[in-house]
């Protein structure tokens, strides 16, 4: 098997994090060659990546985010990269699982008003939650870290655009209120503040 094979199944097989995986491709021609072949037209999302899999992973909207250890990031990569090897006759390599696992266990316990978000800081509530525990108990667990994680005052932010909540030393900042523009201004105002320093900060969206 050519080397630049090989890395692609170690990460498909869960020996390569996805990060190690995203340094490997930024510095390896002959991985990046491999993965600009042309690759398959029915996928309609990689038409504007000229239809290969190194445009799309560098410049497609979810690989845009530079830490590519997020849970939705890391099991789209296995999907993508296991198709490609299958394309290319290498079928004999076995899964790993978690990626899928936690991205569907992420799904349960995630609230709309979060999905989008950088969800690499919930991958620690999804590690401390009991694997043998029934998956009813599992998923109303990990609600309840998610809510006790994201704070607010009174409610949750209705995003108008993708969630964007601010982490700030590894720790989301309290939701206080939201705030529209007048006089047809589109833009929308999301307050929080840190529960440590009181420092506000306001995200800005646009409708």
């Amino acid at each position: 098997m050519k080397k630049e094979y090989q890395i692609i199944v170690n990460y498909v097989e869960g020996r390569l994090l996805a990060e190690e995986f995203h340094k490997i491709l930024l510095d390896n021609s002959s991985l990046q060659g491999l993965l600009k072949k042309r690759y398959d037209k029915q996928y309609h999302y990689l038409k504007p990546f000229n239809y290969n899999l190194y445009d799309y992973f560098m410049q497609g909207y979810i690989f845009q985010d530079k830490n590519w250890n997020k849970i939705r990031i890391q099991y789209v990569l296995q999907a993508e990269l296991a198709g490609f090897l299958k394309k290319n006759g290498i079928e004999k390599f076995i899964l790993y699982k978690q990626y899928e696992e936690d991205y569907d266990f992420l799904i349960e316990i995630q609230p709309a008003w979060l999905r989008g978000c950088d969800d690499s800081i919930l991958q620690p509530i999804i590690d401390s939650i009991p694997k043998d525990l029934p998956k009813t108990k599992r998923i109303a667990m990990g609600k309840e870290k998610i809510k006790a994680l994201f704070k607010y005052d009174k409610t949750y932010p209705r995003w108008v655009q993708s969630p964007e909540w601010p982490i700030v030393n590894g720790k989301p900042l309290v939701f206080s209120h939201q705030q529209k523009a007048k006089g047809g201004d589109i833009r929308t105002y999301y307050y929080f503040y840190d529960e440590d320093t009181e420092k506000e900060t306001v995200i800005v969206q646009f409708e």
